[in-house]
């Protein structure tokens, strides 16, 4: 299984290739040693200020504050392997976000959580037509086998069955897909894969693809008391701060699917109803995302720099986002 490539020499027929099959790949130090530290010092005094202590995200419009964070997308490296994957009209959705110690389990059971990114979006056709190009991003800031649950696993060719024109072949895959929840229920792996990510890796997947957090290893649940946590979800918030996990997660895709997510974006804002109150764990995501158009509501220099890179960025228009603009002043925000 050929997934991991190196960024200054990869493959792209190799990358279309592993992403087609498997519904991964890996492209390998795409940030140096130097770069991972200076994210990482940059995320820690975020994460420090007042408004953003007690969360678990950083989202997409406190990145665009934050120029060494959001530069990231646009390396070279990173937009290359994107594009060879994708195809080479390269968009980015307005979805960037950084994760800090944010497991999506069940407590500390290691075999639940399992889920795919458009699984919101499963009464779409588009989900189902052999060019459906459309892939979570995550670019990962320490490495996986710290003993701090850094990592992700996935379930290879989980995507494949959604677009698989035999329907003989596509009840097979939703066999598959119970099995695989049975034997999560029952703590047992099946056809899982752990990506052994290292610090400044990008490993990117499709959207349909089954994947789940990796948590820490038994002996730090202990060390940190969550062992007697089982009802902990989400955000870990006692990791230690030198062994926090970060994860710098966005969408990118081809021109042709840009308008597919921005109307199942405006879809899933409506639970986000005017006058309501931000949670920890219920923050206004949509509505957040949608307010901003491009590039008129962007820093110049994120402008320049996806310019540059010929990197479109979905938005909605300027009269469009003014309406979710208002739908905000009516929130009770976390923070501006």
């Amino acid at each position: 299984m050929i997934w991991e490539f190196e960024s200054d020499s990869f493959s792209k027929e190799g990358i279309r290739n592993s992403l087609s099959v498997f519904g991964f790949a890996v492209v390998r130090n795409v940030l140096d040693q130097e770069e991972v530290s200076l994210v990482r010092s940059e995320l820690d005094q975020a994460f420090d200020s007042t408004h953003l202590r007690d969360l678990p995200t950083l989202c997409s419009n406190e990145m665009l504050k934050r120029e060494s964070i959001w530069r990231t997308l646009f390396k070279d490296c990173v937009v290359s392997a994107l594009r060879a994957a994708v195809g080479p009209e390269l968009w980015y959705q307005h979805d960037w976000d950084v994760q800090r110690n944010s497991y999506g389990l069940n407590g500390w059971r290691r075999h639940s959580g399992w889920h795919m990114d458009a699984g919101s979006e499963t009464g779409n056709d588009y989900l189902r037509t052999p060019d459906y190009r459309f892939v979570k991003c995550g670019i990962f800031l320490q490495d996986s086998d710290n003993g701090w649950g850094g990592g992700i696993r996935i379930k290879p060719k989980s995507h494949r069955g959604l677009s698989d024109s035999n329907s003989i072949k596509r009840g097979l895959f939703s066999l598959r897909r119970v099995l695989n929840r049975i034997a999560s229920m029952l703590r047992v792996d099946v056809d899982t894969f752990e990506v052994p990510t290292k610090a400044g890796d990008l490993c990117f997947f499709d959207s349909r693809l089954l994947h789940s957090s990796v948590p820490p290893g038994w002996e730090n649940i202990k060390r940190i008391g969550y062992d007697r946590k089982p009802e902990i979800r989400g955000f870990w918030q006692d990791i230690p701060r030198e062994c926090t996990k970060y994860v710098i997660y966005w969408d990118a895709c081809n021109a042709a699917m840009t308008d597919d997510f921005l109307r199942n974006s405006v879809k899933r804002a409506q639970s986000e109803p005017e006058g309501m109150t931000e949670q920890r764990f219920r923050p206004a995501v949509y509505t957040r995302i949608l307010s901003l158009s491009y590039p008129h509501d962007y820093p110049k220099a994120f402008v320049t720099a996806a310019t540059e890179c010929n990197v479109g960025v979905a938005s909605l228009e300027i009269h469009e986002a003014a309406f979710y603009k208002q739908k905000l002043k009516t929130m009770q925000l976390l923070h501006s």
